[in-house]
């Protein structure tokens, strides 16, 4: 078991959708207990929609990737009620989108590794000391 670990929407959904490559470290993220921020929800099912909308995913499909995702149980932490100020501060320092801060945040505040296939947020992440899984 890796511990715990920060699940980003751009790593999951590399994991599962099938005509993406999967990430080196796959394997070691999913032996992990994983957790994500609240805006991981409305990240996920976003991108599956749009991808079912794009045709590169049937109904049937859309149901198959949910029941995968489902089966990471990944502890999602309720939504962090700070200030539009807060997050325009910290994302404004770690160069990232309001978004992807929120990954960064929760693993700063968890003292864990992160799983991310966005290459600002993996160069944030290791900036301040966090592992970062690719």
């Amino acid at each position: 078991m890796t511990g715990l670990i920060v699940l980003d929407a751009s790593y999951a959904v590399a994991m599962v959708m099938g005509d993406e490559t999967t990430p080196v470290q796959a394997a070691d993220v999913v032996a992990a207990e994983l957790v994500a921020p609240a805006i991981w929800t409305l990240e996920i099912a976003n991108t599956l929609l749009v991808n079912q909308r794009r045709g590169r995913v049937n109904a049937a499909q859309l149901q198959e990737l949910l029941a995968v995702l489902a089966a990471l149980k990944v502890q999602v932490q309720p939504g962090v009620a700070l200030s539009i100020d807060h997050w325009c501060q910290f994302s404004g320092v770690h160069g990232l989108t309001t978004c992807d801060a929120q990954y960064l945040d929760l693993a700063m505040q968890k003292r864990c590794g992160i799983a991310t296939c966005d290459a600002r947020l993996a160069q944030a992440a290791a900036r301040v000391g966090l592992p970062v899984y690719a």
